[in-house]
């Protein structure tokens, strides 16, 4: 095997641990992406949940159960 080979075949492994390098940084970041858009998921579906059974903690209530200012 010539150096000339063995110095190309270096250089693909250093190319290859850069990408693999890069890619798992890439799935880091959207792992908490995904991590972050779920838990705003399950804050919504819970004020959800609050606002049909009319224990919504913001203090608004449900505005459809309520009557109007003229009663």
């Amino acid at each position: 095997m010539s150096e000339q080979h063995l110095i190309e075949l270096e250089s693909r492994i250093a190319f290859h641990e850069h990408s693999i390098q890069q890619l798992q940084d890439l799935v880091a970041t959207q792992q908490k992406q995904l991590y972050d858009l779920e838990e705003a998921i399950k804050a919504m579906a819970r004020r959800i949940s609050q606002a049909a059974t009319g224990n919504e903690t913001s203090g608004m209530g449900n505005a459809d159960q309520e009557r109007p200012p003229h009663y």
